[in-house]
């Protein structure tokens, strides 16, 4: 009599005895695998990153004190405590690393680095170089289209992390080719040393090109007042015996030291200025530079084929095991099996019918008897 229940040791035992199915899942697993491993292209990962160095904001001597720590402790004192509880800090936040990730990621800055040229390492002469847009995008006639779809790559070939308290700007990039992962990496930190020197000295600048034409309109004040008043000493030889003289020399006097005074204080800020244009500037230290790496960090086919392998025999036993079940199901129901084998087929034949329609026309209707022709007449 046959028996209702499946037990696992008679699930076990059909499993077994599908093993070629098993056998035939698994190696199609691994063989698109293998496929899979043959079309993607490779990817080679470098790393690489830098710190930025910027004057920080001076305070008064008192609050120096205690920012730095009071008694010459290892502490941070307030500054330290501040910026761990994210409450401030003594750089201008476009002194921060969390400006560096943003510029990395920024258009403006992937553009450039998209324009920029690289050794071609698919060319045999190491004299040939090719925009990188180039080697990321290929048949594309459209170049604005071709460089925003570069930027989008890069944006994903690049992960961009960073350390608050070390001021540490991690970059990682990945490139089909080594050499090309390795330029691209150092070629985005030059940019960013770039972008310091042009934009972040132009506020410096400005600031040091108002102050020299005050400088100079200052100058030029202090010369006219002086001119007059070697002018009103040269007119009035005894200019200490009238009274109206002593007042007018008097008012000169105070307009030559406010224009000395004047001309001195601007003189100061604008050589403090010209000291600043380049010491106000954050200067990029390269920390870890980037090295065509040897290995191939995609794919990887001491990883893939096991996990293949892996995946590929537990999903022959996931068929083993449904085929099992339902071939019971069928022998506990066989009429209910028959009725679902017959609406397979016909579904089958509909299918068929649907992707072949020229073929379903030249035979006619299957579900009925093709007609019969009428025999000529016996002369």
């Amino acid at each position: 009599m046959y028996q209702s229940d499946l037990s696992f040791a008679a699930l076990l035992a059909g499993m077994v005895a599908r093993w070629r199915s098993v056998a035939l899942v698994a190696g199609g697993v691994v063989g698109v695998a293998v496929v899979l491993m043959l079309v993607v292209p490779p990817s080679y990962r470098v790393q690489a990153s830098f710190v930025t160095t910027s004057p920080s904001l001076q305070l008064p001597r008192g609050l120096s004190d205690l920012a730095e720590g009071v008694g010459g402790g290892t502490g941070g004192g307030v500054a330290d405590l501040a910026e761990q509880f994210g409450l401030g800090s003594s750089r201008e936040p476009s002194e921060s690393p969390a400006f560096y990730y943003q510029l990395l990621t920024s258009r403006e800055l992937l553009t450039r680095l998209a324009l920029s040229r690289f050794p071609d390492p698919r060319a045999t002469v190491d004299a040939d170089s090719v925009p990188l847009v180039n080697l990321l995008v290929r048949r594309e006639p459209d170049p604005m289209r071709a460089i925003e779809t570069a930027v989008k790559r890069l944006r994903r070939k690049m992960v961009i992390t960073y350390e608050p308290r070390t001021n540490l700007v991690l970059m990682t990039v990945d490139a089909p080719w080594p050499a090309l992962s390795a330029d691209v990496a150092n070629r985005a930190i030059e940019l960013v040393s770039t972008f310091n020197r042009e934009q972040r000295r132009s506020r410096a600048q400005a600031r040091r090109e108002f102050l020299e034409s005050r400088v100079a309109a200052a100058q030029a004040e202090l010369r006219a007042v002086e001119d007059s008043q070697r002018l009103f000493y040269e007119r009035n030889r005894s200019w200490e015996n009238s009274p109206s003289l002593l007042v007018g020399e008097r008012r000169l006097r105070r307009q030559v030291e406010t224009a000395n005074s004047l001309y001195l204080s601007l003189r100061q800020e604008y050589e403090r200025a010209r000291i600043d244009e380049v010491n106000t500037t954050p200067v990029i230290t390269v920390v870890d530079r980037a090295v065509a790496p040897r290995r191939r960090e995609w794919p990887r086919p001491a990883l893939i084929l096991p996990t293949a392998a892996l995946l590929g025999m537990m999903l022959g036993a996931l068929w083993a095991a449904g085929s099992e079940l339902l071939s019971h199901w069928a022998r506990r129901h066989p009429d209910e099996a028959d009725l679902l084998r017959k609406a397979a087929g016909g579904a089958a034949r509909e299918l068929r019918a649907a992707w072949s329609p020229g073929r379903a026309r030249s035979s006619g209707d299957p579900g009925r008897p093709p007609a019969t022709l009428p025999a000529p007449p016996r002369p």
